[in-house]
């Protein structure tokens, strides 16, 4: 049985990234989501169907943006490292954002 709610949180530096993420601005966050699409695009994913992640209400904070939806989703579906490896490189890649904006 897993312990964790929710995904991102089996693994403390996917679940910073996401948090830190979660609370920057929108544009931040499309930019970011970019960044991480980028990153995952030829990572080889468990299954990537993006139209089933719409068949819900969109309730999550991350589904109001489809763009950030879906970078949210690759990386949900990436490999445990390259999962791992991602998060690390969006908190910099978030710290680098934010100086940028200051």
């Amino acid at each position: 049985m897993n312990m964790f709610k929710r995904w991102y949180d089996a693994d403390a530096v996917v679940s910073r990234a996401i948090n830190e993420l979660e609370k920057s601005s929108e544009d931040i966050q499309v930019r970011c989501a970019d960044y991480i699409i980028d990153l995952l695009k030829d990572v080889e994913l468990e299954k990537l169907s993006l139209e089933d992640q719409y068949n819900y209400i969109l309730r999550r904070w991350y589904d109001k943006n489809i763009k950030v939806s879906h970078a949210i989703e690759y990386l949900r579906l990436s490999p445990d490292n390259v999962r791992r490896e991602t998060a690390l490189k969006v908190v910099k890649y978030l710290k680098e954002l934010k100086k940028e904006k200051d």
